[in-house]
C-alpha cells in the first residue's frame, strides 16, 4: 500500500510540475485530485452495470461514454506525467479513447459506423485535450481532477441530449420525467449557447446587446425549438405540472420560503459588510438539506426538473456577475465578496458545485436508484461536511497533519452520517443490510477522505459516495 501511495504522489507531482512549466495555472493550495477526474466517468459506467434490460436509450450512451471517459483520464494522465510534453497540445495517445469508445458504441451501443466514430472522437477529444483548455480559460480556478470532473460532467450531459432529442423530435415524449429531461437539455444548451457568444463574440458583454441575445434567443429559438420536440407549449405544460395537486403546491410554497431565507441571509450578511465564515456559508447546506430530502420523499419528478432549472439559473447568474452586467452585476459582485470561499477565484463555483453534488443522483439516466443512493450528496455534503464544519471550528483542537481540518470535526461527520442511514433504516426506506453495511462503511471512508483532501468537497464526496453505493 505504501508503495502505491508513493507512486501516485511521485506521478502527481510530475503531472503538476508539467502543466505549471506550460503556463497552466493550477488551483492554489490545492493537489491535483487525480482520483476526482475519474470518478465522473467511473459513475456513469457502475450506473449501466446495475441496469437490467429495461434501460434507456439515454442511459445505454452514458454508460458507454462513462467507459470512455474513465480511460480518457488514464490516457490524459499518463501524457501528462511525461516530462517536456507540451500539455496543450492534442497527443497521439489521445486517439486511443478515442478508438475504443468508438468501438463500444458500434459494438454494444449499435450505433452506426459514422455516429460511433463521431461520438469516440468527441469523448475522446472533450475528455482529454478540452480538459487543459478549461484550466486554461480559467486559470486558478480548478485542480486537475476538478477540471477533468467539469468536463467528463459536460461530456456526459452532451451525449445524452444528442441521443435524446433527435428521438423526442420523432416521438414526442408523453410521461412527464420524458418531458422534464427535453425541458433541462434544451435550457442547458441555451445557457451553454449564451456562455459561447459571450466569450468569442466580446461586444455581446455588453449590457444592451447581452440583454437582445438572451432574450432574443429565448424567444426565436429555444422556446420554437421546445414547442416543436414536446408538440405543445412547454410554458404551459410547466404552469400545469407545478400546480397539478395541492401536494406539488405546498411543496413550491416552502421551497419558495427556504429560497427567500437564503436571499435574505445573503442581503444581510452584504449589508453587514463582515466576511463570512466558513461556518455562515453551511447555512446554505442547511437550507439544502431542507429543499431536498421532502423532495426527494414525497416528488423526486418535482425535484428533477426544479434542480435543473436551478442549474440553468445558476449558471447565467454567475455569468452576468462574472460579466458585471447590470444592474444585477454589481450586486452580485458584492455577494460574491462577501461570501466568496477560499477555494473559488475567478469563478464562483462552490455553490454551483454544491447543487450538482446534492443533484447528481437525480440526474442520472435511471429509475432504479434506492432512497440511500439519491441521498449521495445529502449525507455526504449537507449532513456530513456541515456537521464536521460546525464543530471543527467550535471545538476542534486535533488538526489532521498538513491541513486546517480537525478529527473533531471528521469524527461528527462519520456521527451524524451514521445516525441519518441508521434513521432510513427504522423508517423502513433500506431493509437490505448489505446495503447497510456498505453505506456505514462508505460513511466511515468518505469522512476520512474529507478530513485529509483539499479537493472541492461539494464535488468529490458526491460523487465518491454515488460509486460506493452503486458497487
Amino acid at each position: 500500500m505504501e508503495i502505491l501511495i508513493a507512486q501516485y504522489e511521485h506521478l502527481e507531482k510530475r503531472i503538476l510540475q508539467n502543466i505549471k512549466c506550460n503556463g497552466v495555472q493550477h488551483r492554489p493550495n490545492a493537489s491535483s485530485g487525480l482520483w476526482l477526474g475519474i470518478l465522473v466517468g467511473l459513475s456513469a459506467a457502475v450506473t449501466i452495470l446495475k441496469e437490467e434490460s429495461s434501460y434507456s436509450e439515454i442511459c445505454l450512451c452514458v454508460g458507454t461514454a462513462g467507459f470512455g471517459l474513465v480511460l480518457c483520464s488514464i490516457c490524459l494522465y499518463i501524457r501528462l506525467s511525461i516530462e517536456q510534453v507540451t500539455a496543450k497540445d492534442f497527443h497521439a495517445i489521445y486517439f486511443l479513447p478515442a478508438i475504443v469508445t468508438s468501438l463500444l458504441f458500434l459494438l454494444v451501443a449499435n450505433r452506426g459506423l459514422l455516429m460511433s466514430v463521431v461520438w469516440g472522437l468527441t469523448v475522446g477529444s472533450l475528455g482529454t485535450w478540452s480538459v487543459l483548455q478549461l484550466m486554461s480559460a480559467f486559470p486558478y480556478c480548478f485542480s486537475m481532477g476538478e477540471a477533468t470532473a467539469v468536463m467528463h460532467s459536460f461530456v456526459l450531459f452532451l451525449m445524452s441530449a444528442i441521443t435524446n432529442l433527435p428521438l423526442r423530435y420523432h416521438l414526442p415524449p408523453i410521461h412527464d420525467s420524458d418531458i422534464s429531461t427535453v425541458l433541462l437539455q434544451v435550457g442547458i444548451l441555451y445557457v451553454v449557447l449564451v456562455c459561447l457568444l459571450c466569450g468569442y463574440f466580446p461586444i455581446l458583454r455588453n449590457t444592451r446587446y447581452f440583454y437582445l441575445m438572451t432574450v432574443n434567443l429565448m424567444c426565436f429559438i429555444t422556446l420554437p425549438i421546445l414547442y416543436i420536440i414536446l408538440d405543445q407549449n412547454p410554458v404551459m405544460w410547466v404552469i400545469s405540472f407545478v400546480f397539478s395537486s395541492h401536494e406539488r403546491i405546498t411543496i413550491i410554497l416552502y421551497w419558495a420560503i427556504c429560497l427567500l431565507l437564503s436571499i435574505f441571509t445573503i442581503i444581510y450578511q452584504i449589508l453587514s459588510k463582515n466576511q463570512a465564515t466558513s461556518s455562515t456559508r453551511k447555512y446554505f447546506h442547511i437550507l439544502a438539506v431542507f429543499v431536498y430530502i421532502p423532495g426527494m420523499i414525497y416528488d423526486p419528478s418535482l425535484l428533477y426538473l426544479a434542480s435543473g432549472l436551478m442549474l440553468a439559473l445558476c449558471i447565467i447568474i454567475e455569468v452576468i456577475r462574472f460579466l458585471n452586467v447590470s444592474p444585477l452585476g454589481e450586486f452580485l459582485q458584492q455577494g460574491f465578496a462577501v461570501f466568496v470561499d477560499e477555494k473559488d477565484s475567478l469563478l464562483s463555483l462552490t455553490p454551483i458545485y454544491l447543487l450538482c453534488g446534492l443533484s447528481f443522483p437525480l440526474w442520472m439516466p435511471t429509475n432504479n436508484l434506492t432512497l440511500l443512493v439519491l441521498l449521495s450528496g445529502i449525507l455526504t455534503v449537507g449532513i456530513g461536511d456541515t456537521a464536521a464544519s460546525f464543530v471543527g471550528s467550535r471545538w476542534g483542537s486535533h488538526k489532521w497533519l498538513g491541513t486546517e481540518k480537525s478529527i473533531e470535526g471528521t469524527v461528527a461527520c462519520i456521527f451524524c452520517q451514521l445516525c441519518v442511514i441508521l434513521s432510513l433504516t427504522c423508517c423502513g426506506f433500506m431493509d437490505n443490510y448489505w446495503l447497510l453495511l456498505r453505506s456505514i462503511l462508505a460513511a466511515v471512508s468518505i469522512s476520512l477522505i474529507e478530513g485529509r483532501t483539499n479537493q472541492m468537497d461539494n464535488l468529490a464526496l458526491p460523487l465518491l459516495m454515488y460509486v460506493c453505493l452503486m458497487i
